[in-house]
């Protein structure tokens, strides 16, 4: 079988303006599996093609997607192709423009394919199908970054109850990953930060395959700033376990400041959480209009820090024991207090007369090494008191403990 003629001339044109011999091998294979219809193999082929970073300069991946695989589009795995078309387009007005012209022909052909039955539910049909929610998820990302807040609530609140419900929810990673990406994107244009923290770890759950390091690098950047500014946002283990924040781990990366304060702020230190708060005012200016704010989360956790070291069962703390930790002045140690009570971070109760704080629950968390470390040594204390306390028994009892 020939090859079309035009798909022909488009594939020789785009070989003789590249200079990777790996490219020209890709262009010539994409010919090879296009003549024999061979579409599986031609999408590998492609992906090939877009994973090479040398295929990002100039427009080869635009001619690609423009010339090439708007001959067959219907051919390929609808939801690769919307892939292809993202990682196409720079331009967020044109990607936006390309998608809703996507989404049109996805709608076509799916009409066509179910329009032979004529069902009565054709357009709940067609809204099911993955590959159209997994566009009309982009096209809401993109309206939102282009600010157009009324076409992405539109199709965030149509495909939301998919997505919530855990006995609905049967879509692939993929989507799911689309869905939370999306949402993020909408509460940080709201500057919702807990729930950009909540669906930024559902997104990353969801991803089926690492982020590019640049992405990688910006969204745990966002998903810290969230997890500082979040003022329900009181439990950082599972970003503080997650392998994104080893990313700005290092000394050399431009973020480590905000390692640091992430790092320091879950392990309640807050002597070196302020060193580190003095160093970001001139790296993020943004975060000097929540000084004041961040200084009353430090205190907090320093509180919470302090309460998960005590070793008694109801755990007892003086409000001058309070006071030295957090470096609260003894006549607002009860607002603290107080606070926490009203954020569900402990209960408990108050003596007021002895100036006392009585804690008989902690909120769980996850723990870092130093935590889990301080938490096996109260427990083999406690075992040792448990031994030692039965050896008394034992022996101030003697044979009246024997049997029974």
């Amino acid at each position: 079988m020939d090859v079309d003629n035009d798909v022909s001339t488009i594939l020789a044109q785009l070989r003789s303006e590249l200079e990777s011999s790996d490219l020209i091998q890709i262009i010539y294979q994409l010919e090879d599996f296009y003549e024999r219809k061979l579409w599986n193999q031609l999408t590998l082929a492609l992906e090939e093609l877009y994973q090479n970073p040398e295929s990002s300069i100039g427009t080869l991946r635009q001619q690609i997607f423009s010339s090439f695989l708007s001959q067959f589009q219907n051919k390929l795995n609808q939801i690769k192709l919307v892939d292809f078309l993202l990682r196409s387009f720079d331009d967020d007005q044109v990607c936006y423009d390309k998608l809703i012209e996507l989404k049109s022909s996805m709608v076509a052909e799916l009409t066509k394919k179910h329009g032979t039955r004529k069902p009565d539910n054709l357009d709940e049909l067609i809204n099911n199908e993955e590959a159209v929610i997994y566009v009309n998820l982009q096209i809401a990302r993109y309206a939102l970054i282009l600010n157009d807040s009324v076409s992405a609530d539109e199709i965030l609140e149509s495909v939301g109850d998919k997505f919530e419900s855990t006995l609905q929810n049967e879509f692939s990673a993929k989507i799911n990953a689309a869905f939370y990406l999306t949402k993020c994107q909408y509460y940080k244009i709201h500057e919702n930060y807990n729930l950009f923290y909540t669906n930024g770890l559902l997104y990353l759950s969801s991803l089926d395959s690492p982020l590019p390091l640049d992405q990688q690098i910006k969204f745990c950047y966002d998903l810290c700033i969230a997890a500082l500014l979040g003022n329900k946002i009181y439990n950082f283990g599972e970003l503080i376990l997650h392998d994104i924040l080893k990313v700005i781990s290092d000394q050399s990366s431009e973020y480590f400041w905000l390692y640091n304060l992430i790092t320091n702020l879950n392990a309640g230190n807050l002597a070196k959480f302020n060193e580190w708060l003095q160093v970001s005012m001139s790296k993020s200016p943004f975060l000097a209009h929540h000084k004041t704010f961040l200084h009353q989360k430090i205190v907090i956790m320093s509180l919470l820090e302090k309460i998960s070291t005590e070793q008694a069962t109801n755990k007892r703390l003086s409000f001058k024991s309070i006071s030295d930790v957090t470096g609260t002045q003894i006549d607002e140690v009860e607002l603290l207090i107080i606070k926490c009570f009203s954020l569900n971070l402990i209960k408990g109760y108050i003596n007021q007369i002895q100036q006392v704080l009585v804690v008989t629950w902690l909120q769980p968390r996850i723990l870092n090494l130093d935590q889990v470390k301080t938490l096996y040594n109260h427990l083999v204390e406690w075992d040792s008191r448990v031994e030692n306390l039965a050896k008394d028994v034992h022996a101030r009892g003697g044979t009246l403990w024997a049997g029974k």
